[in-house]
């Protein structure tokens, strides 16, 4: 029993970093993709993922308008999106790290006026945590499948994944 307890302690943290994370009133997204998959073959094969520097087996980027196709969430999920990302190895596995999210909205009758807003102002309330009612829950879900497709290579099918807000 007690070496149950103790495995379960060790991976725990681990099995936790997967999904959104709060830093700061900052909204972060990692997902860890095991060895196997290509993803060099992803990053490349993506023509939203732009590559800028590429260092050390760690490859930095952004996306500067890529769709969100996930239909689980509120309409405003369905927006496209921006971001800042890294991916890197660490213990064989990719780690992609997703940074400044924001949600491009056109709108207007016709469609002439584009705002661009951070992920936190849908996510992070005034006290600068993530927000735990149904709705942000859900929209949070959304944006973890979709990301974590995007890297994935995967077909986003709207499922909900497993994701964590800290």
């Amino acid at each position: 029993m007690k070496k149950l307890l103790f495995s379960l302690l060790f991976a725990l943290p681990v099995m936790a970093q997967d999904g959104f994370r709060n830093e700061n009133g900052k909204l972060i997204w990692q997902h860890t993709y095991p060895a196997a998959t290509n993803m060099q073959a992803q990053l490349d094969g993506n023509p939203e993922l732009q590559i800028n520097t590429f260092v050390n087996d760690v490859h930095t980027g952004s996306a500067d308008k890529i769709k969100n196709t996930c239909q689980e969430g509120s309409p405003v999920m369905r927006n496209d999106c921006k971001f800042d990302f890294e991916v890197r190895k660490d213990n064989g596995n990719y780690v992609v790290t997703v940074t400044n999210l924001k949600i491009i909205e056109v709108m207007g009758p016709m469609k002439a006026r584009t705002v661009v807003n951070r992920c936190e102002k849908y996510f992070v309330d005034a006290t600068l945590k993530v927000k735990k009612d149904p709705r942000t829950q859900k929209d949070m879900g959304c944006a973890d499948s979709f990301l974590t497709e995007v890297f994935g290579g995967g077909s986003i099918n709207g499922s909900q994944l497993t994701m964590t807000a800290n």
